[in-house]
């Protein structure tokens, strides 16, 4: 297990919607927005990862990978803009399930 596949396993939980509304409701707009788009992404830090995401969800992930929250967050803070990214790549999200 790797921290892509745990972001894979939210995507897989919540889809890119429901990731990305996550995001949004912590006030992440523009960024969320600048990784559904085929642009630059905006980047995040772990602080905001744990606000959006829970420091349940960060905790069971650091948990998993053997390594600290702080170093979960921070790796998700990298991989998610770029899963997103990936996941729409014709810059629009695909629409809620």
């Amino acid at each position: 297990m790797d921290i892509m596949d745990e972001v894979k396993g939210l995507l897989d939980k919540d889809g890119v919607a429901g990731l990305t509304q996550k995001f949004k409701d912590s006030g992440l707009d523009e960024q969320v927005a600048s990784w559904i788009s085929t642009g630059e992404n905006l980047p995040v830090v772990g602080s905001q990862i744990k606000a959006a995401l829970g420091n349940e969800e960060v905790a069971g992930i650091a948990s998993k990978l053997g390594i600290t929250e702080d170093e979960a967050a921070d790796q998700l803070a990298q991989a998610v803009p770029a899963a997103v990214d990936q996941a729409t790549p014709t810059g629009q999200a695909p629409p809620a399930a």
